[in-house]
């Protein structure tokens, strides 16, 4: 039986899809995080959740080559400029699917929330694209995957580090059709939390919410913002340093999963084929070339990622690069964030005070 700290569960769900009897389900705790409840009376103590748990089979994971490193972008310009970074998601996406396979990933519910999804269209790859910075419900993506691989279809899996792993403990052995790429992940933030921001917002604009976009890049993919359309067609933006999710998040690291601030998938041997980033501070050969349209960062983690990737071929542009010159700007691939000073206090008041008045007086306390 499952019974894993909040300091340790990762909440990918593995142990909930693979229970035989259904008596594992995810279920919200007080800061909105989904953590496993088991139903006793009809759990076997067979003993699967415990053996498909990623963090509690974690030890001795090994990779026969070197990661390399990329700076890439797709070649078709709506693309890139519609993607966090520049677009390399879409494209690998899209060779999946006209290979006949399938693409999990994140994709908005009509709450708003995260969720992951699987399609077989390319019309549906816009779905899954862009960044989500409030945790994915996995649902039972895992068993869906699991089907679809048995039949010998081609599967993309895209999530955090810890997603990944719960997939790969789920299924339980390696499936060569199997693209699993995550990317460089900072932490997971509360779903609760990003809900009272969208609710603190439709207050100001007097509407209900049409569609969120993190990272726009209306000012430039360096300078990225909020952007968020309302039904009664206003429009609110914001840059990171004035968005106020974006600055509990960024600058007071106030509302992320309590195992994201010693998470225990950082660093490498990664469990992916393909890491996906945003390449902070990319220096290329030729400085001409324009990367504030989105700049991705690939790191190649197998050969079979390195397969798919190549597979690409004049569809993007790619210049290999040092992982080391790309590390720097990207602290979270190895490295934990703190824990917040306010993140109790946080907890203790958001069911009774409005989002933007409580980082409002989150923010007094720095003077």
């Amino acid at each position: 039986m499952i019974n894993l700290s909040k300091e340790k569960c990762t909440g990918c769900g593995a142990c909930n899809n693979v229970c035989p009897n259904d008596s594992i389900k995810m279920v919200a705790d007080k800061e909105g995080f989904l953590y496993p409840l088991v139903n006793a009376e009809s759990c076997s103590l067979c003993g699967l959740c415990q053996t498909s748990c990623p963090v509690l089979n974690r030890e001795g994971y090994k990779r026969d080559v070197a990661p390399k490193a990329y700076a890439s972008w797709s070649l078709n310009d709506e693309v890139r400029l519609s993607s966090t970074s520049g677009g390399i998601f879409t494209e690998l996406a899209r060779s999946v699917i006209l290979q006949g396979g399938y693409v999990a990933g994140a994709r908005y519910n009509k709450a708003h929330l995260a969720e992951h999804y699987i399609i077989g269209s390319e019309d549906d790859i816009a779905l899954l694209r862009q960044s989500k910075y409030v945790q994915s419900a996995i649902g039972v993506v895992f068993k869906d995957i699991k089907k679809l691989l048995d039949k010998g279809a081609p599967v993309m899996f895209v999530g955090s580090p810890c997603e990944c792993g719960g997939l790969l403990s789920f299924l339980g052995r390696p499936y060569d059709s199997l693209l699993l790429c995550d990317f460089i992940c900072r932490g997971a933030n509360s779903p609760k939390a990003y809900l009272k921001y969208l609710e603190s917002l439709k207050l100001q604009y007097g509407s209900d919410i049409k569609r969120v976009w993190f990272k726009n890049k209306i000012n430039g993919w360096n300078k990225f913002c909020t952007k968020i359309e309302f039904e009664n067609g206003s429009e609110y933006y914001a840059d990171r340093y004035k968005d106020l999710f974006m600055r509990g998040y960024l600058k007071y690291n106030l509302y992320m999963r309590s195992s994201c601030y010693r998470c225990s998938f950082k660093g490498f041997p990664r469990q992916s084929d393909i890491t996906l980033a945003d390449f902070w501070g990319v220096e290329l050969k030729d400085k001409s070339v324009d990367t504030d349209k989105g700049t991705s960062l690939v790191i190649i983690n197998s050969e079979k990622g390195q397969r798919h990737f190549d597979e690409l071929g004049d569809r993007v542009f790619k210049e290999e690069n040092s992982l080391e010159a790309a590390l720097p700007f990207n602290q979270c691939a190895v490295s934990s964030v703190g824990i917040g000073e306010k993140r109790e206090y946080f907890f203790s008041e958001i069911d009774r005070t409005d989002f933007e008045v409580l980082i409002s007086k989150i923010k007094e306390t720095e003077k």
